[in-house]
């Protein structure tokens, strides 16, 4: 299930970010900042792994309404099972969304495969955007109805 995000979810969110992102993991400031400046689009990937436990927090999304997305990360123990792609695909789903770009570390093989698979395409590179590695601009354009 995916739902808005809440100041009572940080602490996994963080937990998530850190084995995600290691090289350059967002604080707890950058998170609380992301929940004031996009309240409708800080979403949780929630799932009950067992019926006995407490949902649990499996992935996230932060976009703007504008379509960048601001990050996105997977619990690596939970990845390759749809979760990034459902939160990916309800963005680029919603009525007004007509693009939706991400920036991606030249490196990171894995993330540009992913969102080449959801039809996203490099459209620029901005150098140095991680500091010591630049950064492909990926773009999702939504496709034009032909009449």
């Amino acid at each position: 299930m995916i739902r808005s995000f809440s100041l009572s979810d940080l602490e996994r969110i963080l937990e998530i970010e850190r084995q995600a992102f290691p090289k350059s993991p967002y604080d707890w400031a950058t998170f609380i900042s992301l929940h004031y400046l996009y309240p409708g689009t800080f979403w949780v990937h929630v799932e009950k792994l067992n019926p006995q436990e407490e949902e649990k927090i499996l992935g996230y999304i932060v976009f703007s309404l504008d379509g960048h997305i601001i990050s996105i990360a997977v619990d690596p123990q939970f990845r390759r099972k749809g979760i990034g792609k459902g939160l990916l695909l309800k963005v680029m789903s919603r009525p007004n969304m007509r693009q939706v770009k991400a920036e991606v570390r030249r490196s990171n093989t894995g993330a540009r495969a992913f969102y080449s698979r959801l039809g996203f395409r490099v459209q620029g590179v901005i150098p140095d955007y991680y500091g010591n590695e630049d950064a492909l601009v990926m773009m999702w354009t939504r496709p034009q109805l032909k009449e």
